[in-house]
């Protein structure tokens, strides 16, 4: 996949463009859904599957003062669109004047004429333009006059939920991170560095990689199943374990913090990069009256988890 950034590079020299545009955070179910009868398209003309996509997030332009957290960080998530085999990822800045393109100046400027665009897939909800005027009929419309058609894909429903990147945010607050993942179609992930932490667990026996993670949205304080893999790093392969988010409450602590015990490990992992998946929740943060009741507390976690993991597939079902 090709991964152009800016306005600037888009450029109408791709041959039979089939274009795909939303923002695509978490890269869930029905975005794969847009994503594939865009490629599908792009096949079926001997052309390209190309992807438009935004940053920041509309809603960081907006509405800056608002904390928003993402599901995927940027890289994570054209990491996650190239295994699907898009052609192109267009990334353009939303900035001012992009936000103030009217829904026609959108369609005949940027997807006509910068663009190229034969073919436009996007959501059934798709809004477009200054101040979200335009709709799906009005880019219907549009491309009825300028040439292209559009292709509104049917929203994906899981458990009676339409699938959507809102609804996924709302679940891992929760820790319902295995209907999170059934969505996504695959696991919840946290990746970053190893640091060094307060060395809490591992004067209870249980020794942790302490995470410094990019990921904006932390599911809900709690324990959780797991496994992690070790990113660029040889010979470590997937190893299963648990992983507590939260602030230690038994200890007094008052810094978040994220961190996996790693069953029948003992590497140094400090300063490597590791992804943990979420497999499914234990339970949630706790306060004990003392380490004993902790630590009673942990190795039924562990038990529970190993139960989990041996049951769990490579993906969500």
């Amino acid at each position: 996949m090709k991964l152009l950034i800016g306005a600037s590079n888009i450029k109408p020299n791709l041959d039979y463009p089939v274009v795909a545009i939303g923002n695509f955070d978490g890269v869930h179910l029905g975005h794969q859904a847009i994503i594939a009868k865009a490629i599908s398209r792009a096949k079926a003309n001997n052309g390209n599957a190309v992807l438009l996509t935004f940053e920041p997030h509309p809603r960081r332009y907006f509405f800056p003062e608002q904390t928003f957290k993402l599901l995927n960080t940027f890289q994570i998530k054209t990491r996650i669109i190239e295994n699907f085999g898009i052609d192109v990822t267009y990334c353009t800045e939303f900035n001012k004047k992009f936000a103030e393109l009217s829904p026609e100046e959108f369609a005949t400027e940027f997807l006509h004429k910068k663009m190229g665009a034969k073919e436009v897939i996007v959501g059934s909800n798709f809004r477009f333009g200054k101040d979200r005027a335009g709709t799906v009929e009005d880019l219907i419309g549009f491309g009825t006059t300028l040439g292209f058609t559009v292709i509104t894909p049917d929203p994906v429903i899981v458990e009676n939920q339409i699938v959507s990147s809102s609804v996924i945010r709302k679940l891992l607050h929760e820790g319902n991170v295995t209907l999170a993942a059934k969505m996504l179609g695959r696991y919840y992930t946290l990746e970053g560095k190893v640091i060094r932490g307060d060395d809490v667990a591992t004067s209870l026996g249980f020794p942790t990689a302490n995470l410094r993670l990019p990921n904006e949205l932390i599911p809900k304080d709690g324990i959780y199943a797991a496994r992690a893999d070790f990113l660029k790093t040889d010979g470590y392969g997937t190893k299963e374990g648990v992983v507590y988010i939260g602030s230690k409450p038994t200890f007094d602590k008052k810094v978040l913090s994220v961190e996996v015990h790693l069953f029948d490990f003992e590497k140094d992992l400090y300063d490597k990069r590791v992804r943990v998946t979420l497999i499914d929740w234990i339970r949630g943060d706790q306060q004990f009256e003392n380490q004993a009741d902790l630590i009673d507390a942990i190795k039924k976690d562990i038990q529970k988890t190993r139960e989990i993991l041996a049951k769990a597939g490579v993906t969500p079902t």
